[in-house]
């Protein structure tokens, strides 16, 4: 499953607690940015403002994340910036397979952070 350099994500590779964690009307499938990735599939129309989350994953700090792939920074008052790192599917939920649009007409969810947490809200119908 090494996106990065090397295999190409696969269904059958992710873990069970991933697909029990997914959204009614969502699945997971091929990306259409990124056929070696996976992404996250709307099966039926979901409402402008639906919010999603939190985004899982491991805190560490920035010299510890390897790949910019699977995470988010948030910024600790205590801690500083640390990133919420999705690398290990075992460590991460479904939000972890969100892919990146690849222009505003096709971005239909946004990121935003509430109370050191990141969430996806979804920005427009299409």
């Amino acid at each position: 499953m090494d996106v990065n350099g090397g295999m190409a994500e696969c269904l059958d590779e992710i873990p069970a607690h991933v697909w029990k964690g997914l959204p009614d009307h969502l699945n997971l499938g091929p990306s259409a940015v990124n056929q070696r990735r996976i992404g996250v599939w709307a099966t039926k129309v979901i409402s402008k403002g639906k919010r999603f989350g939190p985004f899982a994953g491991e805190k560490k700090k920035r010299s510890q994340v390897t790949s910019n792939v699977y995470m988010w920074e948030v910024y600790f008052p205590a801690r500083g910036w640390m990133c919420i790192d999705a690398t290990d599917p075992m460590k991460g939920n479904w939000l972890r397979y969100v892919n990146w649009a690849r222009s505003s007409e096709e971005q239909n969810l946004f990121p935003l952070e509430i109370n050191r947490a990141i969430y996806y809200k979804v920005l427009r119908v299409s």
